[in-house]
């Protein structure tokens, strides 16, 4: 289960999510997680699958089980697995 609080230290492929991200003009991508890079998101939405860049995602709205979370897309650049002694350290 995925608790808000610790969200950047957990699995967030397989999350619904709403991506606002600004390149020219603003962006809003709502869909489901599907894989995730480095430095990219890819979330299948209902028009088919698209790629973001973390850093120019200036806001993610996750939703969980528990509620909804919102964070930078800059505090996810970096492995996945990463994260986790990011955030311990």
């Amino acid at each position: 289960m995925t608790i808000p609080e610790s969200i950047l230290a957990q699995e967030i492929v397989g999350l619904k999510a709403e991506i606002r991200y600004n390149v020219g003009k603003k962006k809003i991508v709502y869909g489901r997680i599907v894989f995730e890079t480095k430095n990219m998101i890819t979330i299948k939405t209902k028009s088919g699958v698209k790629k973001i860049a973390k850093g120019v995602s200036t806001r993610i709205k996750l939703y969980n089980p528990s509620g909804a979370c919102f964070i930078s897309g800059a505090a996810l650049i970096g492995r996945p697995e990463d994260r986790v002694s990011r955030i311990l350290s």
